[in-house]
């Protein structure tokens, strides 16, 4: 597992750390100020002051907030390279990671990313778990989208006989979302128990444009409405806002099957299965650490988190006339909303 992989680099480098005492500057670039985003820098942060203090390493780090805006990562991360040498870049969500990546090409400062959910489409990585010889790794926010699919299908399945479950997608231009569509796809290509509807959106900016893309999300479902009968959540901004989980409840007759985040479990989605924000967090605060003390990034293999978390409404698949499996129910525990 990731986290045994790292504890294993940190004990490598250990002896060396003693010989570096002086404070080490970690940037943090944060795409945007939504829920996932929010939570898995905080817990970032909580993690790598635990982590130094406990080896005794002196840090410094400094949070850049993008807020969903492609020039103002830009600027923001040139600024802070301008400024004074980071050890370490850490960037929270694939705007800010993709940005990262291209303007630290050549500089030899290491990358870590998280909450990106596919770093390979985003030109991150050539492969989950592989070291790729880059300067970058990080933990990957993600499932197997065939892991999502079978387990979703457990639960919807049986509400449509004779034909494949037709699933609703209506997503941004984001690249995590464009991603996830693509990856769902090839999932269930040549499966004949469900096909993706998509509709595509333009992404902008969430804090300032937000009411223009759910305009345009609630004539995707009104197109969508007779050729779906469930919908799923897409990765990215979009699919992280309340206001989209609202608009998809309020305007179609149909469920949301999948769920992005615990949030829309909580508003009515019949399920979520999404990487635990804490392990997220402290797995990526242990690489950076690992980093800090002599790893080389582009020896470590970029892996999910080792903890997620599936979260069911038992009120919203009963008025759905779905039967949970009593083990589905076991794996949610606490996270059963009614």
């Amino acid at each position: 597992m990731v986290r045994i992989c790292t504890v294993l680099v940190i004990l490598w480098f250990g002896g060396a750390w003693p010989a570096m005492a002086q404070e080490q500057r970690v940037v943090l670039l944060e795409s945007m100020d939504v829920p996932a985003v929010r939570a898995h820098g905080q817990w970032f942060g909580k993690s790598l002051q635990a982590l130094a203090a406990a080896d005794g390493l002196p840090y410094r780090l400094e949070t850049l907030q993008a807020q969903g805006d492609w020039a103002r990562a830009e600027h923001l991360l040139q600024s802070a390279l301008a400024a004074d040498r980071p050890a370490v870049v850490v960037a929270n969500a694939t705007l800010a990671a993709k940005t990262a990546d291209r303007l630290l090409k050549g500089t030899g400062i290491p990358l870590v990313f998280m909450t990106v959910s596919d770093p390979v489409g985003a030109g991150l990585i050539d492969a989950i778990g592989v070291a790729g010889g880059r300067n970058v790794t990080g933990i990957v926010h993600t499932i197997h989208r065939e892991t999502r699919i079978n387990l979703l299908l457990r639960l919807v399945g049986e509400a449509v006989p004779h034909r494949p479950v037709r699933i609703g997608f209506v997503h941004s231009t984001y690249p995590s979302a464009v991603g996830d569509l693509r990856e769902l796809r090839a999932a269930a290509q040549g499966r004949e128990d469900v096909v993706f509807v998509p509709f595509q959106v333009e992404y902008r900016t969430v804090s300032e444009a937000l009411p223009v893309m759910l305009d345009e999300v609630r004539m995707g479902v009104r197109q969508l409405e007779g050729q779906v009968d469930f919908w799923w959540e897409p990765s990215g901004p979009l699919g992280e806002s309340n206001e989209y989980t609202r608009l998809l409840l309020d305007h179609s007759q149909h469920p949301i099957a999948m769920g992005l985040k615990a949030k829309s479990v909580a508003m009515g989605a019949l399920m979520h299965l999404s990487p635990n924000e804490q392990s997220t967090g402290h797995d990526a605060a242990m690489l950076t650490i690992a980093i800090l003390k002599g790893a080389d990034a582009g020896r470590i293999p970029a892996q999910p988190p080792e903890k997620f978390d599936l979260g069911i409404n038992l009120t919203a698949a009963l008025k759905a006339g779905l039967v949970v499996p009593p083990d589905l129910l076991a794996l949610a525990g606490t996270n059963v909303y009614r």
